[in-house]
């Protein structure tokens, strides 16, 4: 039986808004073996290819509008350019140039599945905590948008760059678990209270593994450790802390410092960068403050 449609341009079946607020996911089709979707992206923004889950499923990535850095051969898609996916096993990284508009066509299986079913629940204990705790919501976005920053400096890409951002942007999902009391509490906390606080990078383990993989935990568990070892929940020290994690500490202290919280006033850029040079060694990597400094005064 043939089968005919028209999808006129102002018609989309779902939308799905990205965590950054900057992109969108419009779903113009759908069946069993076809999607057909348009991927908005504003300037700045990375976009995750994901593996394809057999040898008989493909998918296409076209141009209609803007450009992209394409990580994989650093070259750079602009409009009318075509990507073609098939039998690959890695995941492709793209950064939008501009505002850039993506038409993605696949076959066999449905490729924004796993990005939607991943985020959907994460996503709603990140609201839940922004509830609880309205400094740790806005924090996590500003310490990913920080993260993303330097990872891409350093030449970080595909999966590598994807379970970092990761990791930036759920970092402290295990507050959710923090009594209120303890969380919101304007004075100072008691040892026993800070013990409980220590505990946040170890009560995400579950949700984590559950919707990611070991590779992004072992970075969240990881980025309060210290250079010299005096972080936890193991003392780590040196190279010992996963590269991923010193990255993350650094972007996480520094938005911590200038930020205004219920006991403290923020201090100013230039004095967070100093504390950070002069903590350069003892609690944090060297070489990440170092890059991490020339990105701030750019």
């Amino acid at each position: 039986m043939n089968y005919f449609k028209i999808v006129r341009s102002n018609e989309t079946e779902s939308t799905y808004e990205m965590k950054n607020k900057n992109s969108k996911i419009d779903k113009k089709y759908h069946d069993d073996n076809l999607q057909v979707s348009m991927i908005h992206m504003a300037a700045d923004r990375i976009l995750y290819i994901d593996p394809l889950p057999s040898k008989e499923a493909f998918k296409t990535y076209y141009v209609l509008k803007g450009s992209c850095f394409v990580f994989d051969d650093e070259s750079v898609a602009k409009e009318g350019d075509l990507f073609v996916f098939k039998n690959t096993g890695e995941i492709q990284t793209l950064k939008s140039l501009e505002d850039t508009i993506i038409l993605v066509h696949a076959t066999n299986y449905d490729v924004f599945k796993t990005l939607e079913d991943n985020h959907t629940l994460i996503d709603k204990l990140l609201k839940e905590i922004q509830l609880k705790d309205h400094y740790t919501g806005e924090h996590s976005l500003r310490v990913y948008e920080l993260v993303k920053k330097m990872a891409l400096r350093l030449g970080y890409k595909s999966k590598a760059l994807n379970n970092l951002n990761k990791a930036a942007y759920y970092h402290d999902l295990g507050k959710i678990k923090i009594p209120d009391e303890i969380l919101n509490k304007p004075d100072q906390l008691t040892s026993s209270e800070f013990e409980e606080i220590k505990l946040h990078v170890q009560y995400s383990k579950e949700m984590i593994l559950e919707n990611f993989n070991s590779d992004v935990f072992d970075i969240i568990i990881q980025h309060h450790e210290r250079f010299d070892g005096s972080g936890y929940p193991f003392g780590l020290k040196g190279e010992e802390i996963c590269h991923e994690a010193r990255i993350l500490a650094v972007c996480d202290s520094y938005d911590a410092m200038i930020t205004d919280r219920v006991y403290k006033k923020g201090k100013s850029i230039e004095v967070a960068l100093l504390e950070l040079k002069e903590l350069s060694g003892i609690l944090y990597d060297p070489d990440v403050v170092k890059v991490f400094v020339e990105m701030i005064l750019e």
